[in-house]
């Protein structure tokens, strides 16, 4: 297995002041050659330095990624090995800039800066022996939403299918459903849309509606039921959204944005703004930008490469559960929700792939209205993807933990009298291997998997339903103390497919 590699373009986020901006344009690579450094625990308990290069220097190790400037330009040399793997930088900012021998310190509207990046995109395809016809978009913050706009608003009004010039989108923390305030019932967000500061009203509901929808469509205001996390014009399902949830990294750097924005955030965006719907995301435990933010950590880069040169795609959901709502005899007049906490990790990696937790703020929430829903479709636990190089005896490992938790409220208020704060009601975890199934199977992927509460037993075979190529479906039951909880029929299910 394996993907071609082609083109990738960073689109990096916003500078909020001439300062920023001065900052931004002084740097080559604006900001995606970045690095960072943390701590872990060695063999002796210590804490000890761990090393995060930059996504560019990662690309360029572990794919053959090459940067392109010759000179003070980007373009193809003659001495670039691969022409289709090259990193190109979109500096949407340099007109702005006041560094130049020009005025500068004009802003690009977002339809200017996505219309600017639709004529990159050509002068990245039309460079010497580059075959490749469509690129990779990775972006941070509010590259995000000039990608978008891109996407959806510029390219369909000029007659071209999206999807036949980009061939997946990866956003770190986006505002993909705009940017707003924890706190002043919404009288923040209308003093900075009507003053728009260095256009700050581009997080806003009117500004995004604007530059996101193709103006044969735009009516004179903004429909009450548009939101802007829905795409239609690209597939959603070649958007990945990495979700930042560590607000206090980014307040000790920015100063009150967290306190604006609230502690459910990366500091800057709302964790329920930061995606597409129908997307797979992911829940990392980092900032929104920073030395500790997610553009430039571990977490980040291995979403990333998986994404854009995974093997294998795997969507995880809990099947066929139920729960009870009913209060017991002591709780009287109260309300019940379930609460429910991923953890996934992958084989070799010293991170969590994806971390959705009570502790983090951003656990699955579910109560008894989102549940009969759920109980008819499935409830979403993560989406991921594997690459094949990293098997070992052909076989793709990952593991997850699910934990499961009954929370119980009287007027608004936890009900604290059987309450055990931290103890899950059931949690498990789930160790799962997949790999190619030999010759003549009728599934394409051999899955196996094994409950850690079994202890050392053999892997068992999942259940296959419907099997077809190139996507199969498959199912681990619960063991019998995860089935007392969610119900006799439970089981986890696998949805497997190719992804190169």
């Amino acid at each position: 297995m394996g993907v071609q590699k082609i083109p990738l373009i960073y689109v990096r986020g916003y500078a909020g002041t001439q300062a920023d901006v001065e900052e931004t344009v002084d740097d080559p690579f604006y900001g995606f050659n970045v690095g960072s450094t943390h701590i872990r625990q060695d063999q002796t308990g210590s804490a000890v330095y761990f090393a995060f290069q930059s996504p560019f220097v990662r690309l360029a190790r572990d794919h053959g990624y090459n940067e392109v400037f010759e000179g003070s330009y980007q373009a193809i040399g003659s001495k670039c090995p691969d022409p289709n793997r090259t990193v190109w930088i979109y500096r949407y900012y340099d007109p702005t800039s006041k560094t130049f021998d020009r005025p500068g310190g004009r802003r690009l509207t977002i339809e200017e800066a996505a219309a600017h990046l639709g004529d990159f995109i050509e002068y990245v395809l039309k460079q010497p022996k580059v075959t490749a016809t469509k690129v990779y978009l990775v972006a941070h913050s509010m590259g995000g939403l000039v990608c978008r706009s891109l996407l959806e608003k510029h390219y369909p009004e000029n007659s071209i299918n999206p999807n036949t010039k980009v061939a997946k989108l990866f956003t770190f923390g986006t505002p993909h459903g705009g940017i707003h305030f924890d706190i002043g019932a919404g009288a923040i967000e209308k003093v900075r849309d009507l003053l728009g500061a260095n256009q700050s009203n581009d997080f806003g509901r009117e500004r995004m509606y604007r530059y996101l929808t193709p103006l044969r469509k735009q009516q004179k205001n903004v429909p009450k039921k548009w939101d802007p996390r829905t795409m239609e014009s690209f597939d959603p399902g070649h958007v990945f959204c990495v979700v930042g949830t560590n607000a206090h990294d980014y307040e000790v750097a920015h100063g009150l944005s967290r306190s604006l924005v609230g502690p459910q955030s990366d500091g800057l965006v709302q964790i329920e703004s930061a995606y597409v719907h129908r997307s797979p995301r992911t829940y990392i435990h980092r900032s929104h930008s920073g030395r500790y933010g997610m553009v430039n950590s571990e977490e980040g880069y291995q979403n990333l490469q998986r994404f854009l040169f995974g093997d294998v795609k795997v969507d995880a959901m809990l099947s066929d559960f139920s729960l009870d709502y009913a209060p017991r005899p002591n709780e009287k007049k109260a309300t019940v929700t379930y609460l429910f906490e991923v953890q996934l990790a992958i084989r070799g990696l010293v991170i969590l792939m994806h971390e959705s937790s009570t502790t983090h703020l951003c656990a699955i929430s579910l109560d008894k209205d989102e549940y009969t829903k759920a109980r008819r479709d499935g409830l979403p636990l993560f989406t991921t993807f594997l690459l094949d190089e990293d098997s070992r005896e052909n076989a793709m490992r990952f593991m997850f933990r699910v934990g499961v938790y009954r929370q119980v409220f009287q007027k608004g208020i936890l009900f604290m009298e059987d309450h055990l704060e931290c103890l899950p009601t059931w949690s498990d975890y789930l160790i799962v291997d997949i790999r190619l199934a030999a010759k003549g199977s009728k599934t394409r992927y051999d899955t196996r998997y094994r409950w850690a509460s079994e202890g050392n037993v053999d892997m068992h075979e999942l259940e296959i339903q419907n099997p077809s190529q190139p996507r199969s479906y498959s199912f681990a039951p619960l063991l019998e103390r995860g089935r007392q909880i969610l119900g006799q029929r439970a089981r986890i299910r696998f949805d497997s497919s190719d992804w190169s």
